[in-house]
């Protein structure tokens, strides 16, 4: 799956991946536009370093809508494209059942580090940012499980600041109506799991 992260327009972005097939899934508007880097670019990041398949972009690799993507309709009839469109949600419904905490762990994982990146950045006015998100972020590693906080490792923050660093500044480059697209891997798992649940 290759994911494109398209600015549409001064403060707004949209995000489409595209699957393996060629079907494409896209969400427009998205979230939590930001200058130096928006928030899904900040998940698809943690997600795919921490191991984390079961929030946004695994369940999309999985060929779910991970509850707010949409299929982009080819040159079809608009029945046939419906007829896919509830399809994919239906199968949205049944992915991973036993991962729907990976949303949960997605949101704590990508606050924590993005406010470990903006509190080590050169311009001040991200230090500042970072130091006024410090304490959301200890109180949220506080709350984390043994096992949980014990992913973030040195070395894994250390990489994960290096991948925000580098799409920051391809994203903050970009002008309107210019994109940049990433491959999602499949990721390597810290954590047990039963069954992943996935739909052929």
């Amino acid at each position: 799956m290759t994911v494109s992260f398209v600015r549409t327009g001064e403060r707004r972005y949209a995000v489409r991946a595209t699957l393996g097939d060629g079907r494409a899934l896209e969400m427009s508007p998205a979230p939590g536009f930001d200058p130096w880097m928006p928030h899904d670019l900040q998940h698809f990041i943690v997600e795919k370093h921490l191991g984390i398949d079961g929030a946004v972009f695994g369940r999309l690799a999985a060929g779910g809508t991970a509850g707010t993507f949409h299929l982009v309709p080819h040159a079809t009839s608009s029945r046939e494209t419906a007829r896919l469109r509830r399809r994919h949600e239906a199968r949205d419904q049944r992915l991973m059942p036993e991962r729907s905490e990976d949303y949960a762990r997605s949101e704590r994982a990508t606050y924590v580090c993005w406010q470990d990146w903006l509190q080590q950045a050169d311009d001040p006015a991200l230090r500042a940012r970072g130091a006024e998100m410090a304490p959301s972020a200890r109180s949220l590693l506080a709350g984390m499980s043994a096992e949980e906080r014990a992913v973030y490792t040195p070395v894994r923050r250390d990489a994960i600041r290096q991948e925000f660093a580098r799409l920051s500044r391809r994203w903050s480059a970009l002008a309107v109506g210019e994109s940049l697209s990433e491959p999602w891997s499949e990721p390597a798992h810290f954590l047990p799991r039963a069954h992943r649940g996935l739909v052929p």
